[in-house]
């Protein structure tokens, strides 16, 4: 039978305080974890994104399907929990609570990992980090998957490193599988923690994991993943071509455009290599391989690396891949390392590191709760319903602005009733996710909408990412007859009230 050497972890100093005090300070923990995660939790409205998914989570069953196959691969798995979870209500804080226990659930899972990998110390010190983080207190108040992705990332990774530990049969190894496996339906990348969960085995010293255990491991996820390929497949969008747009996605498409393709290629592959090299060299001195078979860091250092640097590697040789939410998935390890260095320095140290790292998160919480996602639907949305009148018309631009417009639209029946829509000039409620993809716009089109209505309330979001279309909505208006009367400005949206030549603002 084919082995892998596995070596116990290497704590930590022992903590005085691991037995009650470690239940008090885990606590503690989960009530800070719970505290950030909920405040102001339906303060502010959904943003684009959270509207899309809760549009996508109570659509027919078979626009459902066909969104998930055809545009939003991504997080498939987290619409479909989350279909389940709307049945709880609608209102902001409703929807997002799935997010909120799911991060809650990960902080509990996360502080468990990091005690049988580094010690109660380490434990505590990277709950706490992980609690007052902003991204993940911002994920946590997200209606998308990037909390449940964290949730399971942790969880598949928790049974790993049991599963290796214990040298366990199938009662870990296959629930890992199928953790893995959930975790890549939610988010893309949770699929390559596994790459870096193998990779750490190459640093491990003693106990002994069946290798056949391991290929079957590996045969099994791949096997739950076809679908998910299959998927990505089937449509060129799955919720990543964005990233293009990013800011790193330029740097990658510049690069792209100027190197051809096999000579990256070839340069990724020599990297590889290098590194592959480098290893087994230095597994050969004495005196780095003995810090290379401190297995418990080495895994939390290749959870980390491996799959960060192969979304970089496949951002240059593919397409522009990487967008910092996907990357929360390997977050966990780098807290942890951080927690696990903090707890091997002095007390006065490990305090003054501590309090330095939570309040360069508080000003990150503070930021995040005095701004929020950046959308105001509800205030637009309230705004222009105690204005409409009876058959006046909107214009929503961008066109995929129409699903967050109208998912506030339905808490206002009787402006509902009042506004009729110019462009995109389906009627509400028919088929929100339709504008989930590229709606054109013509001036002419915008003209003979608009000629049929006093007045015109122009609704912008985004805008000025489509410069020419915006232009044209505009023209179209002008040529309708319609001049500006009053601008409203939101956060994020601007409102623009156009009135025909011939009515008189009310």
């Amino acid at each position: 039978m084919t082995t892998t050497t596995v070596g116990p972890a290497v704590s930590a100093p022992a903590d005085p305080g691991s037995g009650r005090r470690f239940g008090w300070a885990y606590a503690l923990t989960m009530a800070l974890g719970a505290a950030t995660s909920v405040a102001f939790l339906g303060r502010g409205s959904l943003y684009l994104d959270e509207a899309v998914s809760t549009t996508i989570a109570k659509a027919p069953w078979h626009r459902f399907t066909q969104s998930i196959v055809h545009r939003e691969s991504n997080m498939a798995l987290y619409y479909l929990v989350l279909r389940v979870w709307s049945n709880l209500g609608h209102s902001e804080v409703a929807v997002r609570s799935l997010s909120v226990v799911a991060s809650l659930a990960a902080l509990a899972i996360l502080v468990f990992l990091a005690r049988e990998l580094f010690g109660p110390r380490a434990a505590i010190i990277a709950g706490v980090l992980l609690a007052a983080d902003p991204l993940v207190v911002q994920l946590a108040q997200d209606t998308r998957g990037y909390a449940l992705s964290l949730l399971l990332v942790s969880a598949s990774s928790a049974l790993f490193v049991r599963a290796v530990k214990r040298s366990a049969g199938w009662g870990l190894w296959v629930p890992y599988v199928v953790l893995s496996a959930l975790a890549a339906y939610t988010n893309f990348w949770a699929a390559l923690v596994p790459l870096g969960h193998a990779c750490s085995l190459a640093f491990s010293p003693p106990t002994r994991v069946a290798g056949r255990r391991l290929a079957a491991a590996a045969v099994g996820l791949a096997v739950l993943l076809v679908p998910l390929g299959l998927m990505i497949r089937s449509n060129d969008s799955s919720g990543v071509n964005w990233a293009a747009g990013t800011s790193a996605g330029h740097i990658f498409s510049k690069v792209r455009d100027k190197v051809p393709h096999a000579v990256i290629d070839v340069a990724i592959l020599l990297v590889v290599a290098a590194v592959i090299g480098l290893v087994v060299v230095m597994k050969r001195r004495p005196r780095t391989a003995a810090a290379l078979a401190q297995w418990p860091a080495m895994f939390a250092l290749c959870w980390l690396v491996v799959p960060v640097a192969a979304v970089v590697f496949l951002s240059f040789a593919y397409k522009p891949l990487l967008v910092v939410r996907y990357l929360v998935v390997f977050l966990p390890p780098l807290i942890m390392l951080v927690g696990a260095g903090l707890a091997r320095l002095s007390r006065r140290t490990m305090g003054a590191g501590l309090v330095a790292l939570v309040a360069a998160s508080g000003a990150g919480l503070w930021h995040w709760y005095a701004h929020g996602p950046g959308e105001d639907w509800r205030g637009a949305l309230t705004a222009i319903s105690a204005r409409a009148q009876q058959g006046d018309g909107v214009v929503v631009f961008p066109a995929y602005m129409r699903i967050p417009f109208e998912w506030y639209l339905q808490g206002h029946p009787a402006a509902e009733r009042r506004l009729e829509p110019v462009f995109p000039a389906l009627r509400w409620e028919v088929d929100p996710l339709f504008y989930d993809s590229d709606v054109p716009v013509e001036a002419s089109t915008i003209t003979v909408a608009a000629e049929r209505h006093a007045r015109v309330w122009l609704v912008l979001s985004q805008a000025n990412l489509y410069p020419s279309r915006e232009h044209a909505v505009l023209d179209g208006l002008r040529a309708a007859g319609m001049q500006p009367a009053r601008t409203l400005h939101f956060t994020g949206i601007t409102v623009v009230e156009y009135v025909s030549d011939n009515a008189t603002v009310a």
